[in-house]
């Protein structure tokens, strides 16, 4: 067992508690509105031939309110790279990662971008962007001042302390070669990719930052889709549908699988590439989400992956810097019929109370979401007709997608962003609603369209992660969408209070990525994990959010596989970032 170190964020005083420090935030100016969808929801749903218009925008009234907000500053619009020829990459989008670079509390937002094909690296109209939040729910853009605004094709964002100098730093993955930027402390960044080994030149989708073996540095995850190149005819045909002459994107059977990527952090700087030796190189597809959790319990992070057309894969963490191939024996690998789906966004957490991690993930139109359920350890069943999940998301495209308790009672509740790939389909429409399904005692319940104009709003959505924009506790979301300013949305949902917890590790990694926290009250049992990746090209803020409870309440920190140390959170100020070192 290990201590701890307790500090409210910055900004507010410090005061020590129990051999602990704590931490927390502040603020600045206006500008522009995000630009929305025009289209109406009903119009959409009257379109949808699968579910009626009054099926899907029911749903039963809940507490849960999520605002759009506008005038926010973000002035981000995504570049898609479509055209009349329909290169692939623009089909998938790009991502959205939370990062608070200079580490003043408030959490940053970094939009990655996408261009024109064939990509031409010397245009600098469009590039990434990253937007300081300077408090009240204001943004600036910092993008050339920090020097992240690169002009390719990027697409999926990861976030992590992998020097562990208390600076985040931020990796892109793209069509070419991917990013590495290694935060200097003083707001901004120097890109290292090739020095240090990870300038991977596929095309990239999503990444995630994780600690293979337990040494205390973020290893890299990177995922890839396929092999394509615009100047060849052979993987760049003309795919058509049910008009001969109207050309639109091509299946992604069209496209070999490209090898995924483990780099293990030598703590130098550098790193090693150990896809081969670790196992995950046996396995190839066309990755689309990379989550990184433990889901056998065990203290070394596993390896979950949603796959396009493969089935999706379940890498489990034997200790040694090696993996063992799980995806036939867990039953996440396939529908409820035994078939490969699209496998884009993933997430997981525990549903019901049990302790035990679920897994969902997001599929195309035809294909229902899936939510794999633990029937026993590390076996896995798709409950997603039971939970009536299924039905609702056959006639749409599913992408980001987060476990999240956005009314604080206890229970994690599901958001997923729809959109479609091609806006030349017929009864099938490019912009889309968002859903959200709230967790009643462990059964999932779609909520009304009153719920928020968030709901009621169409957008061709890719990207989703959760983050508290303005330190509330309650838990904000934002989205990025295709060929469209991104959505931020302030979760307004009412007599919401919490403990807001963000672990610093010492041994560890400093991100704390692989850890848990076990909350014991009077209520019972719950379980937050500190994952990396998931939803899709995206990354979440890390830090738990622990809904307050009355009386004692205990949380249990599982620092890794053999560190442990204990917190009264009764004793802690709740709706207040609080910094736990470890």
């Amino acid at each position: 067992m290990v201590g701890n170190w307790i500090v409210p964020a910055r900004k507010l005083p410090a005061f020590v508690l129990l051999g602990a420090l704590i931490m927390t935030g502040c603020s600045d100016d206006p500008p522009p509105p995000a630009k929305q969808s025009a289209l109406k929801l009903d119009e959409l749903l009257g379109n949808s031939s699968a579910t009626p218009a009054n099926d899907v925008a029911a749903g039963f009234q809940s507490p849960i309110r999520l605002r759009l907000i506008t005038n926010h500053g973000v002035d981000f619009v995504h570049q898609s790279g479509n055209s009349d020829e329909r290169p692939f990459p623009a089909a998938n989008g790009s991502g959205v990662g939370a990062i608070d670079y200079d580490v003043d509390g408030r959490p940053d937002l970094f939009f990655a971008n996408g261009a024109s094909f064939p990509i031409d690296l010397s245009k600098r109209q469009d590039t990434d962007g990253l937007y300081r939040n300077v408090g009240e729910l204001q943004f600036q853009d910092v993008s050339a001042l920090t020097n992240v605004a690169h002009a390719g094709f990027s697409a999926g964002v990861a976030v992590g302390d992998f020097d562990h100098d208390g600076f985040p730093d931020l990796y892109v993955t793209c069509f070419g070669e991917n990013c590495l930027y290694q935060n200097q402390g003083d707001g901004t960044f120097v890109e290292l990719a090739a020095r240090a080994g990870v300038n991977e030149k596929h095309w990239g989708t999503s990444a995630a930052w994780f600690d293979v073996d337990n040494d205390g540095l973020l290893d890299l995850y990177v995922g890839n889709y396929g092999i394509w190149d615009f100047q060849d005819p052979d993987t760049h045909k003309f795919c058509h549908g049910h008009e001969p002459h109207i050309r639109i994107f091509c299946s992604p059977t069209s496209v070999d699988p490209a090898p995924d990527f483990l780099f293990l952090n030598r703590g130098d700087g550098t790193f090693e590439d150990i896809s081969q030796s670790s196992g995950i190189a046996a396995r190839m597809s066309r990755t689309q989400g990379v989550l990184a959790t433990d889901f056998n319990n065990d203290g070394w992070i596993d390896l979950y992956l949603g796959n396009d057309m493969h089935a999706n894969s379940l890498f489990i963490n034997s200790g040694q810097r090696t993996f063992r191939d799980d995806t036939e024996g867990s039953g996440m690998g396939y529908s409820s019929e035994g078939k490969a789906q699209a496998g884009m966004g993933v997430a997981a957490a525990d549903i019901n109370h049990n302790l035990d991690l679920e897994v969902f993930v997001t599929n195309y139109m035809g294909e229902n979401n899936n939510l794999y359920q633990q029937v026993q350890p590390g076996r896995f069943r798709d409950q997603s007709v039971v939970q009536h999940l299924a039905a609702d998301s056959l006639s749409f495209v599913g992408w980001g997608t987060a476990f999240v308790d956005l009314n604080l009672d206890r229970w994690n509740d599901l958001v997923v962003t729809n959109g479609h790939t091609d806006d030349n389909k017929p009864n099938q429409p490019y912009a889309q609603p968002a859903f959200v399904w709230q967790n009643r005692d462990g059964r999932f319940q779609k909520i009304s369209t009153d719920s928020g104009d968030f709901l009621k709003n169409l957008r061709v959505g890719r990207g989703l992660i959760v983050v508290d924009l303005d330190n509330d506790g309650r838990q904000d979301l934002v989205c990025s969408n295709v060929g469209q300013a991104p959505d931020l949305v302030r979760n307004e949902t009412p007599d919401t209070k919490a403990w807001l917890l963000t672990l610093e590790g010492r041994s560890t990694n400093r991100d704390a990525v692989g850890a848990t926290i076990l909350v014991e009250s009077e209520a019972g049992k719950t379980i937050h994990h500190i994952s990396g990746g998931g939803s899709y090209l995206s990354q979440h803020q890390l830090r738990v959010t622990v809904p307050f409870e009355p009386g004692r309440v205990k949380a249990t920190i599982r620092w890794s596989h053999d560190q442990t140390s204990e917190i009264n959170l009764e004793e802690l100020p709740i709706n207040q970032e609080l910094v736990v070192r470890q």
